[in-house]
């Protein structure tokens, strides 16, 4: 079965691409990444619709809110990930979007395990 998120060996976070694990991996100097077959938790808040990704944050929701209703959408929205990190937009001379500058974009290669 194909990886349906990336898990986080350092703190056990699961996430949804390679981008997001650049991200993760920006903020927190984690660099310890695994394929992983558990889907990305998605409750969806039945009042609102505000999507969270863990319990915690549907009880913080609850706590702030009194909403108390949650949709557990996690195997509806569940999608193999693509193991290809991001590419870096293509800068369209037509449109009057280069600047002339070469800088390096900010990208970084996630290593899986």
């Amino acid at each position: 079965m194909a990886g349906l998120s990336l898990k986080c060996g350092d703190c056990g976070a699961h996430l949804r691409s390679v981008q997001e694990a650049q991200e993760h991996a920006e903020l927190t100097s984690h660099s310890n990444f695994s394929e992983s077959t558990e889907a990305v938790l998605n409750l969806v808040c039945g009042t609102c619709g505000k999507p969270c990704r863990s319990k915690t944050e549907t009880d913080l929701h609850t706590k702030r809110t009194g909403h108390t209703d949650f949709v557990d959408r996690t195997e509806e929205e569940a999608k193999p990930i693509d193991l290809e990190a991001p590419k870096a937009p293509a800068a369209n001379s037509e449109e009057g979007g280069t600047s002339g500058s070469n800088e390096a974009q900010g990208f970084f290669l996630v290593q899986l395990k």
